[in-house]
């Protein structure tokens, strides 16, 4: 994608006007995310219970990036600088009473 391609309004003269280009004409890479969560409960007692919890976000550690840099005048305009979060685990206890 160039720059070239996009034409930035004067917003002086051109103040209220909208481009000629469609919208959503420029769109990002897809998003695919798999969580998984297991847990169990443990009795303590009369209406107590402790719960372990193991959680897993993006277990299938699938590479979700960003969207491209929108900005005409930056030089990186159009590229794809950063990714969303890699696999990451959880663990938890909780006291339910």
């Amino acid at each position: 994608m160039s720059p070239a391609d996009f034409q930035r309004l004067d917003p002086v003269t051109q103040g209220g006007q909208f481009g000629n280009e469609g919208r959503n004409v420029v769109r990002g890479p897809g998003f695919a995310n798999l969580d998984l969560s297991l847990f169990k409960n443990f009795p303590l007692g009369e209406g107590k219970r402790l719960q372990f919890r193991a959680e897993c976000f993006n277990l299938l550690n699938h590479p979700n990036f960003q969207l491209p840099e929108n900005d005409i005048a930056s030089p990186e305009f159009g590229q794809i600088l950063e990714a969303a979060s890699p696999r990451l685990f959880q663990l938890a206890l909780k006291l339910v009473f």
